[in-house]
């Protein structure tokens, strides 16, 4: 039997749960649009976040190149989820913002994807999720979000 290591385990955890990822959005990207496929809907994640963007910035922040964006906001924009327009600061470039349609389509999902997660960790005790979340947004560098965790964790004692 092969010596099994930590990295090991871990390795076959991040397997995993890249297939989770990638069934998650190609789910979302279906509930979006019929026919979306999940990497078009990674704009979308992205604007909703931020905030209008140049295609530039947008391509930059997806770690992808300008043509596959563009790419991605042509089939966007003709299901009527994106919309191009001149950016106000600098009319060669173009700001891509989110429609109306889009963005209530993405809160329902929200909501949805709460209920979601809520559901997949309601056996885990209150303090066992707060670790678990502390502890991934240290692995994947995101301390805001270890933040957050803090923050809601105090709320919660002192409603107690």
């Amino acid at each position: 039997m092969a010596d099994v290591q930590l990295e090991d385990v871990l390795h076959a955890a991040f397997v995993e749960l890249t297939a989770h990822g990638e069934t998650y959005l190609s789910d979302f990207a279906a509930s979006i649009s019929p026919g979306l496929r999940r990497g078009a809907a990674m704009p979308l994640l992205r604007l909703r976040r931020t905030g209008p963007l140049r295609v530039k910035d947008l391509a930059c922040a997806l770690d992808l190149d300008s043509t596959t964006v563009t790419r991605h906001l042509d089939d966007l924009e003709s299901r009527g989820l994106v919309r191009r327009e001149p950016d106000p600061a600098d009319r060669r470039a173009v700001l891509v913002s989110l429609t109306d349609h889009a963005a209530e389509l993405l809160e329902k999902a929200e909501v949805e994807r709460r209920g979601n997660l809520r559901d997949g960790l309601s056996d885990w005790s209150a303090e066992d999720r707060a670790t678990f979340i502390k502890l991934f947004s240290r692995f994947v560098q995101r301390d805001d979000l270890a933040a957050h965790v803090t923050a809601l964790t105090n709320r919660q004692d002192q409603l107690a």
